[in-house]
């Protein structure tokens, strides 16, 4: 299935916590909330944004289907986001950015579990996997959660700026046969 079909523009997902939805251009603010923050974004590839930025990014991410957001069910306050790209044929690549105020809530892995059910669910998912940088723990912690084992170190571009190139982790799962 392509992704365009697998997460329409009225896409809509809840979890016991979440709904999981295609992002709007009114997410702007929660968004500028989370990617404002240094600690937030220390292993992204961009820097914090402005809220000029964040309104740009969110009208953009609002015409794409890579993008969803993390809503809490009780408020509607988007508290975070997935991504999904298909890399090759039956290959998925997620990831996920998380608003710090709700670190450590099972946030991210209970949207991100759905995420990965609602890949499973398409018969064309081999496998999925996520990449980080490797002083990330908390993401790497979060993979391996998932039931992700870890499949390859490489060298690639340091977000946080400290050094040129930094150890990166790349994780993977596979459909059981």
């Amino acid at each position: 299935m392509e992704r365009e079909n697998m997460f329409p523009l009225l896409f809509r997902h809840t979890t016991r916590r979440l709904m999981i939805r295609r992002m709007v251009p009114g997410d702007w603010e929660d968004l500028y909330e989370y990617l404002s923050d240094p600690e937030t974004v220390l292993y992204e590839p961009y820097e914090p944004y402005s809220r000029a930025d964040a309104q740009l990014e969110a009208a953009n991410r609002a015409n794409s289907s890579s993008f969803l957001a993390v809503c809490l069910l009780t408020n509607g306050k988007m508290i975070g986001n997935l991504y999904v790209s298909p890399e090759e044929p039956g290959s998925y690549e997620i990831g996920y950015v998380f608003n710090r105020r709700y670190w450590g809530k099972g946030y991210a892995f209970e949207s991100s579990e759905a995420l990965m059910d609602i890949l499973w669910s398409h018969i064309d998912t081999k496998r999925i996997f996520a990449e980080c940088d490797a002083r990330n723990t908390r993401s790497f912690a979060l993979m391996e959660r998932l039931g992700m084992t870890r499949e390859k170190e490489f060298m690639g571009k340091d977000f946080t700026g400290r050094e040129k190139k930094a150890l990166c982790y790349r994780y993977g799962i596979s459909r059981q046969p």
